[in-house]
């Protein structure tokens, strides 16, 4: 039997855990005001955004010792694992699960994913889709290293402190002022696009990079009260024959976006 295992900023709820089986999520950690949590299923955090914006906050990879009891009590039912993590250019929770790997031995895989959060979902859902489907272990593996390939982010954010203070901006090209708001890509780590003026414009550069060949898109925002409508509508009229669902950032990948941020996952066909 193949078992996946990934982290917690993949974004699943306890009900979408339960009803894909084969997968195990590791908790990423964060900090606010000096205080650890533990990231959990995105039903299960609470109300984190408001404590988020009024203390210091940072993140932190997941505890060693959680992806070797994980790898242990998978391999021990007789699992090969496939495990999938966010990308190695924003966190070093790769590092982590490949060393608990080498520790705990047995057929382990791990995948950089070259993503996070929405484009982790679309890459796990598919590794969750090729075990169900019946495809060999090692196959798996090279089918996922070439999806990663075609998943693709696009976001923006209101204030670059978030990023500036967690060390995930390398640029000093973005701007946030007046009606300034800058546009990314993130594709292993985060790309300055564009400074976009006013919400169409940004909106209408966010469309414009999502291929015409894209099979399945998620929208992302930071905070409940984030209205996406817009975006939502734009990516229908662009592609009309692709589902757009909508998720709300966790805890952990809200502390680095900040609220009020908004973005889009894509996967194209083959």
């Amino acid at each position: 039997m193949i078992a996946i295992v990934t982290d917690s900023s993949v974004g699943y709820s306890t009900a979408e855990i339960a009803d894909r089986g084969i997968v195990s999520v590791v908790p990423l950690h964060y900090y606010i005001g000096g205080k650890s949590f533990e990231e959990k299923a995105s039903d299960k955090n609470g109300v984190f955004l408001p404590a988020i914006q009024s203390a210091p906050c940072k993140t932190a990879q997941p505890a060693l010792d959680n992806f070797i009891r994980t790898f242990t009590s998978l391999t021990q039912k007789g699992c090969d694992i496939i495990c999938i993590v966010l990308s190695s250019s924003l966190s070093g929770t790769y590092s982590s699960a490949k060393f608990a790997a080498k520790q705990v031995g047995g057929n382990i895989r791990v995948i950089d994913s070259r993503t996070i959060g929405a484009g982790m979902h679309l890459l796990v859902d598919e590794a969750v889709n090729l075990v169900k489907a019946g495809v060999e272990f090692g196959r798996a593996v090279e089918m996922l290293e070439d999806i990663k390939g075609k998943i693709g982010i696009v976001f923006t954010v209101e204030t670059l402190d978030n990023l500036i203070a967690g060390g995930r901006l390398n640029t000093n090209k973005a701007k946030t002022s007046l009606n300034l708001r800058p546009v990314f890509d993130l594709k292993a780590k985060i790309v300055f696009k564009n400074n976009a003026r006013g919400l169409r414009e940004r909106l209408e550069e966010m469309v414009a990079e999502v291929p015409a060949n894209t099979r399945r898109i998620i929208v992302c925002r930071c905070g409940e009260e984030t209205d996406d409508s817009m975006l939502t509508d734009m990516l229908k009229a662009a592609h009309p024959s692709v589902y757009i669902h909508r998720r709300v950032l966790g805890p952990v990948l809200s502390i680095h976006a900040g609220a009020g941020a908004f973005g889009i996952a894509y996967v194209v066909k083959n």
